[in-house]
């Protein structure tokens, strides 16, 4: 994995956000992963937050956007490579590398390894969660992928099947709740989520636990709804326990979608998209001005997917979300009250799942409705504006229902994943290539197991 991925390493963390600058300062964030021993595990935790909160907020992100149509691409390759699902093995390289390179499992392997052998089980309980965020959401982007051989020396890591890899990952947060329970001192300061409170990550632990719960529902059926109430339960329960990434004003630790929008040059080639927009104004919705600027009319509005502008004209992604020092949610307990409303919809019907919709609306300034799934998926489309969950979400569910863009090479649906990176397919034989993901997705050890842009978890198709 090394000689496949890591070359790209010190690269990606620029390029996923989308051509800005690294936002932290520390020089030793980049240090050659090659060579952990030349950093303490603490700069190595730094080049990990700084790394995947980029991965996090960047191009993966911007395409689910596009694709989930809250935002809408107007000019320069927002139009064809991601609103026309124009995308090629090039278009998430240097994401797929992050996943592996500086700042990625490598990186965190390494603190892992550290904080055991220090006796500080907090410290790498923290890190197990970031390795199960990051290779969870490498699973729900790619399908299967390199994993139990990607840290080590082989050269050609071998992929490991999607869902094992989510058995995988579910494995490591029950480990990371048992060490949060450890021994200290975890990193303190050093961590710029939650200052190494470890009931807050714990809590984190189980929402996502219940989130990749919910990503085998397609496959396994009803038993993982109940697995994801029993995570769930335990999982982030207010506003103050959400995960955030961290950025502030100064010049290079910027929210990466205020870098986009003003420090990048092509800030005016993404606006708000009509899809979001409409269900927002039909209930009033009092995040708007977090989420869009009004247009001239003093209104909210944005363009479908056919690039037709709503009549209210057209929101720029100016709103308060879009400030240099805003936090962007990655995990929270909007989507841990909407996980336990959805779940225990499925199970138990509409009675047990009204007060988890009524929380979720509550907390943002909104009244209750009837709590049917429809009405608990289209509130979870809105609270995870800009957080790449929002895909997933669809993909299983399939809610609140969305036209796709009429693309013949992806069945005109909406894809269900990317491509493997260029530089993983030129340089790891075990790689597919886009030629065979096309005819069967990310379902790379079966073979043939999936038919069409979709990964093993998602076997059916969004309308």
């Amino acid at each position: 994995m090394r000689k496949s991925l890591m070359l790209a390493g010190a690269a990606s963390l620029a390029a996923s956000a989308v051509g800005c600058t690294s936002f932290l300062t520390d020089k030793t964030a980049s240090q050659d992963p090659n060579n952990p021993a030349t950093v303490t595990t603490a700069q190595l935790f730094t080049a990990v937050q700084a790394g995947q909160f980029l991965e996090q907020e960047g191009n993966p992100a911007f395409i689910s956007c596009l694709w989930m149509q809250q935002c809408q691409g107007v000019g320069g390759r927002f139009v064809s490579q991601e609103s026309e699902y124009t995308i090629t093995n090039a278009t998430a390289n240097a994401d797929f590398a992050a996943v592996y390179g500086g700042g990625g499992l490598i990186d965190i392997k390494t603190i892992e390894s550290r904080s055991d052998a220090a006796g500080d089980l907090q410290f790498k309980g923290i890190a197990e969660v970031w390795e199960a965020l990051v290779i969870g959401t490498a699973a729900d982007v790619w399908g299967d992928i390199p994993y139990r051989e990607a840290a080590g020396n082989v050269a050609q890591p071998h992929f490991d099947p999607q869902l094992q890899v989510y058995d995988d990952i579910e494995a490591k947060l029950d480990q990371a709740i048992t060490d949060l329970a450890g021994a200290g001192p975890g990193p303190g300061a050093n961590d710029f989520v939650y200052g190494g409170d470890v009931a807050k990550w714990t809590a984190a632990a189980n929402t996502l636990k219940a989130r990749y719960h919910l990503h085998l529902v397609e496959v396994r059926g009803s038993t993982e709804y109940q697995h994801a109430i029993d995570a769930a339960t335990n999982g982030i329960a207010t506003h103050a326990g959400d995960f955030l990434t961290f950025h502030t004003t100064a010049t290079f630790e910027r929210n990466v979608w205020y870098q986009f929008q003003v420090n990048s040059g092509f800030g005016d080639d993404l606006v708000a998209g009509a899809t979001l927009v409409s269900l927002m104004n039909a209930q009033s919705d009092p995040r708007r001005p977090q989420y869009f600027g009004k247009t001239p009319s003093g209104l909210y509005g944005g363009v479908d997917v056919n690039g037709a502008p709503s009549p209210n004209g057209i929101s720029g992604l100016k709103g308060l979300r879009n400030e240099p020092g805003f936090r962007q949610p990655l995990v929270t307990s909007d989507e841990n009250s909407l996980i336990l409303a959805e779940a225990n919809f499925v199970l138990h019907g509409a009675g047990a799942a009204q007060q988890f919709l009524d929380q979720e609306r509550t907390s943002n300034g909104l009244s209750s409705i009837p709590a049917t799934l429809n009405s608990i998926m289209t509130e979870k489309y809105i609270a995870l504006f800009q957080n790449v969950e929002a895909w997933s979400d669809y993909k299983r569910t399939c809610l609140p229902a969305r036209t796709p863009f009429n693309s013949p090479t992806y069945g005109d649906k909406i894809p269900g994943r990317l491509y493997y990176g260029s530089g993983e397919e030129a340089t790891n034989a075990n790689a597919p290539s886009s030629a065979e993901q096309l005819q069967h997705g990310g379902d790379v050890v079966s073979g043939a197991g999936i038919s069409g842009f979709r990964n093993p978890n998602d076997p059916n198709p969004c309308p």
